[in-house]
Formats: structure tokens, sequence, C-alpha cells
């Protein structure tokens, strides 16, 4: 389709008509200009975040299958309390029910994604916690290599929008102590191995899915001036191997945040693992760095590119094109479960629009694109916000040839109204 994506692209234009001026917020400010989009959030006296959310919409799919209805009901409960001046637990749970769902696949998952507790010493610069923690590291939008727990970690796939995974996936049960200073920090994790595999079951917290090897991971934080920051990390992992990574954000000016992430080490090479039935390891690289823009009008502009030194160039990927659809498929779900990009190179564009015509209307469109085979995924949202509601619509796409990265994929689009109330 040579228009493709014209839906992305409107959205896009429309939100870059208010992109007259730069912000000029202060250097903290301007350095989070990476973090996720806001949330909701819990008031001062209220230590639960809770919300309804039903989806229904129609997907047009590949392969000669016809279209079909889809439907989801997902309740969403975020609870925290203060035991005492040192003490505090919390709770983070997610229930999903999703038609269609694939063979094999129950349609109700229930997501424990944390329950921990944590203590502070009298200083405040000494913190252990112990417990189920969704423990997320990095500052890049689409694939983060330094995000060493988030294997296996998602249960449920319900968007496409990369922050709203890492936000709903699971935790990993750990006892995480930290040491913390003014311009920085240290944190060690103990992440023991609890179950061999995952579990299928609806309620089960399948803690076989983040918990199936003994890891410990070492993280050094700093931040080395008001326009710079990094983390370095090394990970132990007792069965596929020790990795090491850095990052960095930094401010280029008032309005532009580069970040980089990078990681290097030994890992299971899954291609040849998944396509050619051998069990072979190797050591590799993967990283992501890009540049986010943002103005006074709320526009937000982030270009990234990624690489994934696991994942097969064009190359392979031709080379084993013959093993046809399903094997093929295979590779993009199990890729998908690690949450790695399934191609050597690929490039993402994230744009978001606060406050677009309206006050309470924000647009946000997403562009992936495999730079092997040209294949890509577009993902667009209008979201309307009123006091305790949220309405939206949302278009997915996916375009490519016949045995591309995302010309693979059944689903070729689909269009969802969704709905959110807060509690």
């Amino acid at each position: 389709m040579k228009q493709f994506p014209s839906l992305l692209m409107a959205a896009i234009c429309v939100a870059m008509m208010g992109a007259s001026g730069i912000a000029h917020a202060d250097d903290a400010d301007a350095l989070a200009l990476e973090s996720a989009p806001e949330l909701p959030q819990k008031g001062p006296d209220n230590p639960l975040r809770a919300y309804a959310e039903v989806a229904v919409g129609r997907m047009a799919q590949r392969y000669g299958l016809p279209a079909a209805d889809t439907h989801r009901l997902s309740l969403d409960l975020n609870w925290s309390a203060k035991l005492s001046d040192r003490w505090r637990v919390a709770l983070s749970d997610r229930l999903d029910n999703i038609r269609p769902v694939g063979a094999g696949s129950p349609s109700t998952q229930n997501s424990l994604r944390e329950a921990y507790a944590s203590w502070q010493g009298e200083s405040g610069q000494n913190l252990v916690e112990f417990g189920r923690i969704n423990l997320r590291n990095g500052p890049a939008y689409g694939f983060n290599p330094t995000d060493y727990l988030r294997d296996g970690a998602l249960r449920a796939v319900t968007t496409a929008d990369p922050f709203a995974l890492r936000e709903n996936r699971l935790g990993t049960v750990m006892l995480r102590w930290q040491q913390l200073w003014s311009n920085g920090g240290l944190s060690l994790v103990a992440a023991p191995r609890l179950a061999d595999a995952p579990s299928n079951a609806s309620f089960s917290p399948s803690f076989g899915a983040t918990n199936n090897r003994h890891r410990g991971l070492a993280t050094w934080s700093t931040k080395f001036s008001d326009r710079a920051s990094g983390q370095l990390l090394a990970l132990a992992d007792a069965d596929r191997g020790h990795q090491v990574g850095a990052s960095l954000t930094g401010l280029l000016s008032d309005a532009t945040v580069l970040h980089f992430e990078w990681s290097r080490g030994r890992d299971d090479d899954l291609f040849n693992n998944v396509v050619y039935g051998a069990q072979q390891k190797a050591t590799r690289n993967r990283v992501s760095t890009g540049l986010t823009y943002a103005t006074a009008t709320r526009l937000s502009l982030t270009a990234e590119y990624e690489y994934n030194g696991f994942a097969p160039d064009r190359a392979a990927w031709d080379t084993a094109a013959p093993a046809g659809a399903a094997v093929l498929g295979r590779y993009l779900l199990a890729a998908q479960g690690r949450q790695d990009i399934a191609s050597r190179h690929a490039w993402m564009l994230y744009v978001s629009q606060k406050s677009a015509f309206w006050k309470s209307l924000d647009l946000t469109a997403l562009l992936r694109v495999n730079a092997g085979d040209h294949s890509r995924l577009a993902w667009v949202e209008a979201r309307y916000h009123w006091s305790s509601f949220d309405g939206a619509l949302q278009w997915q796409s996916t375009r490519g040839s016949a045995l591309s990265e995302f010309g693979l994929v059944p689903m070729r689009q689909s269009l969802q109204v969704l709905g959110s109330w807060y509690f």
C-alpha cells in the first residue's frame, strides 16, 4: 500500500500543527522527556488507584481468515499503604478477558504484577524490598537492552504501546537492596528460581514465567550533572550467561533529550534455536538509541534506532524462509515473549500531542519498521479525558510481504473503541 499509513501521518501532522515554540523547562524537567506518558495517579489520601476498561472492535485478517469482532474487559488495581515510618506494602494486579484468543490460551488472564513489602532506614538512604516487583531499567522507548528482567513477563498483550506493555507486565520475585546518595545510588537484586516453566492457568501467579532460573543484578546509577545521568548494570544468569550494560540520558537543548542503551553478553541464539532446533548460545550486543524533541505546545516526538545482535539479519531471514510461515511465526512469538525486537535492525517513531484541539484530547501515534524487510506496524490512539472516564479510538495496521516480520502477523488491521472508568 503506497499511501501507508495515511491515518498515522495524519495524526502526526495534526500534532505538529501546534508545534510553534520550544519548551523552556528547567533542566531537571527536560531530562524527563523520555519518561512514560502520564498514568492516573493516586490522591494524597487515597492509596488505591483502580479502573475498569471495556474495548470493542473489528479486526481484518490475513490467510483468507474472516474478519472478526474483538472484545476485551480489563480490571486494573494498584494499591499501596504505609504501615509505619519505615514499612510500606504494595499490590498491583490486572485481570483481562480477551476475545478472540490464540489456540490453547484461556480468554481470562490474571496478572499479579506486584506484591511486595519495603523497609526504609531512618536516614532514608537505605531501602530493602522483598516480593514480586516490576523492575524496569533503561530510558529507551520501544526496546530496552538493559531491562534484564523483562523476559517472560508479558502474560496478556492488549496494546502495541510499549509504555503500557512495560507497566502491565509481571514483576519478578526478588530481594532488592538499595543504597542512595545525593546524586545516585547502588542497587543489588537477587531473583531466585521458583518454578521451571510458566503456567497457562487463568489465575496462576506464573512464577515460572519470571523466576525460572537464578539471577542476580547490580545497578549503579548516577547524575553526572543537571544535563546528564546514566547507569551501569551487570547481570549474572545461572542458565543463559552473564551480561553487562550501560545507559545514558543527556539534555542536548532545552527541548531535546538523547537516550542511549547498550548491553553485551551471552544469551540464547533464539532464532537458530527456534527455526533450526539448534540449542546454541552466543555473545553479542543489543543497542537502542534515539532523540526526543518536545515543544511548548506539549508535542513530543521520539525517533529511535534499535539493534539486536541475537536476531536474524536479512540474509539469515531469507535463508530460513523455506521453513514456512508457521516456523517463522513461532520465532516471532518467542521474541515477543522476551520483549526483544525480532529483527537485527529496526526503527521506531513515537509521537504524542497533549491537549490537541481541546484541552482534554490527547493524540498518540507509533510506527515500527523492520529495517531488513521494510515491513511495518502502525498504531494510533485518540483519547479524550473526563474527570473519571476516558474514551478512546484506536487503530492498528501491519504491512509487509508474505514472509516479512509484520506481514506474517494474522491481524492485518483493527479498529476499536474503548472506555475506561477510574475509581
